[in-house]
């Protein structure tokens, strides 16, 4: 990668950094950054980003090990880290959602599903262009466009997680009411 698309990618993080201030704001109810849990929520939170960041201890370990024995991934060195990121996020969501911690006290779900859409979106653009352009897979290893896919993949994971849980607590108190 050259120093102008390091620069870039640098440039993309701050403007996506802005943006998620600009949708925090805008998502939460009471026009906050900060979103608002209750102390229960605050607990289930903190053990989760524990969780995550023990995913994330296992999968560099795991890399290194890797390297060690020069065993090679189809990946630029770029991209397996991202994929660790990746992991630490979707281990951190799913044990929020299933714990009913995701959702803050200020959230407004349906701007949030909003800016879920628009975020897959905005990570399709690349996409279609590494696809257009050939540039999925460089010199037969995953190039920039599939840290995009990983994105994509990990919001898939977190929504089909969070229809799962509604549908599984519906059935729950439907069960309940019948006793």
């Amino acid at each position: 990668m050259s120093i102008a698309a390091s620069v870039g990618v640098a440039v993309g993080i701050m403007v996506g950094l802005i943006l998620c201030v600009i949708w925090f704001k805008f998502a939460n109810n009471n026009k906050k950054v900060k979103t608002d849990y209750d102390e229960r929520q605050e607990m289930i939170r903190n053990r989760g980003y524990k969780y995550a960041f023990y995913t994330v201890l296992f999968y560099e370990a795991l890399l290194m090990i890797l390297a060690i024995g020069r065993i090679e991934l189809p990946m630029s060195s770029y991209a397996v880290h991202f994929l660790g990121i990746i992991l630490g996020c979707i281990v951190l969501c799913e044990y929020c959602v299933w714990k009913d911690a995701y959702w803050g006290l200020n959230n407004n779900r349906k701007r949030y599903i909003i800016i879920f859409a628009f975020t897959a979106a905005l990570n399709v653009i690349p996409i279609a262009g590494g696809i257009a352009g050939g540039t999925l897979i460089e010199d037969g290893k995953i190039g920039m466009p599939m840290l995009n896919i990983m994105v994509l993949v990990m919001l898939a994971v977190v929504c089909i997680t969070m229809v799962i849980k509604q549908i599984r607590d519906k059935s729950a108190v439907s069960e309940e009411e019948e006793d």
